[in-house]
């Protein structure tokens, strides 16, 4: 049995839903390498899916991205609100840094100003 033969029963098989991804695999292969006008429509089939597959992929992502955006949006949401809450008889902040305590105001705001742009700019 030749190539040729073999993989155009393999075809048929593919037509019919009757093979593995393994097989699909090494088909989709073979007609990638080979010109045969006989494979022409497997080829035309097989490219459809694989730009469906990349384009779901890219969707995914996307949405991936979105979801991290918008998490990271809270939590700079939260944190703004959080520290900027009057808390009793007068404001009061603190940072830890490495376990030491920071009080000072403008020093904790720059920090979380700089947080801030590191998360929105990747």
């Amino acid at each position: 049995m030749t190539d040729k033969e073999k993989y155009t029963a393999l075809m048929q098989r593919y037509w019919e839903a009757e093979t593995t991804p393994a097989e699909e695999r090494a088909l989709a292969r073979y007609a990638a390498r080979t010109d045969d006008p006989d494979f022409e429509e497997l080829r035309g089939v097989l490219g459809y899916l694989s730009l469906g597959r990349a384009r779901r992929a890219g969707q995914a992502r996307t949405v991936r991205i979105w979801s991290l955006a918008a998490v990271a949006a809270c939590i700079a949401i939260v944190l703004v609100i959080g520290l900027s809450a009057p808390r009793g008889k007068g404001e009061r902040y603190i940072r830890y840094t490495y376990g030491q305590p920071t009080t000072d105001k403008e020093l904790i705001m720059e920090s979380v100003e700089n947080s801030l742009k590191e998360m929105f700019q990747r």
